[in-house]
């Protein structure tokens, strides 16, 4: 389930239809907690073997069956490598999904790399037929992903009136617009 909290699941998104809400709180020096929902249609939840990988109670998650979908609601906390997950969890060869990098005095650098999905866009266009599919199957879908601390220095998202969080929203089916126009990594520097 943490591969797919933690990146905007490019390759869960376009497989299995996501939709994503996800708040990352940095509560001090390498503590941190991740928390939100995950959601996906119940027939493409059975048809991946319906297994705990998309929502495992280790992880902090609770899965809930509807008729039509299979929503995980997760809420962790740990480490900065604990709650973002570095390659050594995802195997050899496998890139970094999101980093948390602590600056020194209280500041710390939150990257979800959301401009990798272009390379898994581009190799789909390929096949016409696929990304119609795709695209209906991701209309009206959406990613939120939002960054809390004590003061928002910067970040490439929308940063919230009293400076306390910062937060990047898209649509799912904004993935495939041309390249130039698809959502670009989430960068935020902020103090805790």
């Amino acid at each position: 389930m943490r591969k797919a909290i933690i990146v905007l699941p490019a390759a869960l998104a376009l497989a299995a239809c996501i939709e994503v809400d996800m708040t990352l709180d940095i509560l001090g020096d390498d503590e941190a907690r991740i928390s939100g929902a995950m959601q996906m249609q119940r027939q493409i939840y059975e048809m991946s073997g319906a297994d705990d990988s998309f929502c495992a109670p280790e992880d902090g998650g609770t899965l809930t069956l509807t008729e039509t979908h299979a929503r995980c609601e997760f809420d962790m906390a740990g480490s900065y490598a604990e709650v973002m997950m570095d390659e050594d969890r995802f195997g050899p060869g496998e890139d970094t999904p999101g980093e948390i990098t602590s600056l020194g005095d209280g500041r710390v650098r939150v990257f979800l790399p959301l401009g990798m999905m272009g390379g898994e866009i581009d190799e789909m266009a390929e096949d016409p037929a696929m990304m119609a599919m795709m695209q209906q199957m991701m209309a009206g879908m959406s990613v939120n992903y939002t960054v809390r601390g004590r003061e928002i220095e910067s970040s490439t998202g929308t940063i919230s009136e009293d400076r306390t969080s910062a937060t990047i929203s898209f649509g799912v089916d904004d993935i495939f617009a041309p390249a130039d126009q698809r959502p670009v990594d989430f960068e935020t520097i902020l103090r805790y």
